[in-house]
């Protein structure tokens, strides 16, 4: 137990002495001090302002870079399924065409796709067996 005492005692005097020494030795007076302290504190603060201010107006460009990548990209992706949605009716289109034309043309010479006549199939509209 004393020697804990004898610890605590000396850290405490130590501290003590120490602190003496500085104020004894100290470049400046406590007020030219505190004033230091004060300026420090406003040139940190401004500082950091202004380093928040830059990430933001970083985080402001990259927001809207992104936007402007994602707004091409969706435009292209609506080009892409315009074109795309195109190509299909126009193959629906012509296979409509193709097929029309195939009926017009069998109704026109009155033969099915056996090349008999209608009247020869006996069975005009019924599927044959």
């Amino acid at each position: 137990m004393t020697e804990r005492r004898d610890f605590a005692a000396g850290i405490l005097i130590g501290g003590m002495i120490g602190l003496a020494c500085g104020l004894l030795f100290a470049p400046q007076a406590g007020s030219e001090t505190r004033d230091r302290i004060r300026r420090e504190g406003e040139r940190f603060r401004e500082r950091a302002k202004m380093t928040a201010e830059d990430v933001a107006d970083q985080a402001r460009r990259a927001a809207d870079d992104f936007a402007d990548r994602m707004r091409s990209g969706a435009d292209e992706f609506v080009a892409r399924a315009r074109d795309a949605a195109g190509d299909a009716v126009a193959r629906g289109r012509s296979a409509i065409e193709e097929r029309a034309d195939r009926l017009r043309r069998a109704f026109e010479t009155g033969r099915d796709n056996a090349g008999r006549t209608m009247e020869e199939s006996g069975r005009f509209g019924e599927p044959e067996s």
